[in-house]
């Protein structure tokens, strides 16, 4: 299947740069639906006038030349400089986000963050220190499901069920975002009041991904309201 090019021009007007090509061939097609996700958190967050920078896992300022996470990875690893946004409001603590990265959960068991905002001190001590993040420095997770040549089953949904109850906490958001859409999955997340978006492409007829945005938004809204 060949990627929608407003996929890949989404992404780009939220980096203000281009992606990659080893990003935009059919094959890596979850990956960029990753980094869809994480681009519309990025807007949301400059939506509600957070100023918004990129940096690597170095600490170096990042202006081109993005290095996205293509399989999960450790926040601390140094193989690829790669690309996390930090995302700072007035008052309040930095937050970062990343895409692809392992996190402990309440059991102590490593997770995968599809994509996952994070305060920045935490993220900072996690590089110097080489350790995954607790999932209590979590602000919010998304699992992204680009399901395009096959339907998604109740397994899938019982299976994020599993996560949610490891990763959230008070004041914690996750979301199970995917690309097709299945009756069974959502009514059994609607039955657990669940957060979650499907459908979700930049060419949508519903506008579903600017309902997921806002509801991004609403988060950092009350952020800035319990943090300043």
């Amino acid at each position: 299947m060949a990627l929608d090019p407003n996929l890949i021009a989404s992404i780009e007007q939220s980096i203000k740069d281009t992606v990659s090509p080893l990003l935009t061939s059919p094959s890596k097609g979850a990956d960029l639906y990753e980094l869809y996700i994480w681009s519309l958190i990025i807007e949301a967050a400059r939506a509600e006038g957070a100023t918004v920078a990129f940096y690597d896992v170095n600490g170096s300022l990042v202006t081109s030349n993005f290095i996205f996470r293509t399989s999960p990875g450790r926040i601390f690893s140094t193989i690829q400089p790669y690309t996390h946004a930090h995302i700072a409001f007035p008052g309040c603590p930095a937050l970062e986000a990343h895409i692809g990265i392992f996190v402990s959960g309440k059991s102590k068991v490593i997770h995968e963050c599809d994509v996952a905002v994070l305060y920045a001190d935490a993220a900072g001590t996690c590089r110097a220190e080489e350790v995954h993040p607790k999932s209590t420095q979590l602000l919010l997770s998304a699992e992204c499901k680009f399901y395009v040549q096959s339907s998604m089953g109740v397994g899938l949904a019982r299976s994020y069920l599993g996560l949610v109850s490891e990763v959230k906490h008070t004041y914690r958001s996750c979301y199970f975002v995917a690309v097709s859409e299945s009756n069974s999955v959502q009514r059994l997340f609607a039955h657990h009041q669940k957060d979650w978006e499907t459908g979700v492409m930049p060419d949508d007829p519903k506008g579903r991904p600017q309902r997921l945005r806002s509801s991004f938004e609403r988060g950092f809204r009350d952020f800035k309201l319990r943090e300043s």
